[in-house]
């Protein structure tokens, strides 16, 4: 999947966004919760996004993205 320049962009930054702040101390309580392997579904207005606890640490992947 291609996107411009300027979207592509903008959800490298969400992705990498929630990875630091899962894997950081606020993130901390989630990951707890989390078995390893498990993951669950974040949707934000713009972004659909799968987090999974891997090695201990949230893996998070961009899994749609509003085109309009």
């Amino acid at each position: 999947m291609s996107f411009s320049t300027g979207r592509g962009e903008s959800a490298n930054r969400v992705v990498n966004r929630f990875t630091r702040y899962l894997n950081g101390p606020m993130g901390k309580s989630v990951l707890e919760n989390l078995e390893e392997g498990e993951h669950f579904i974040l949707q934000t207005s713009d972004h659909t996004l799968r987090v999974t606890k891997l090695k201990g640490r949230a893996v998070v992947e961009l899994l749609q993205m509003q085109l309009v």
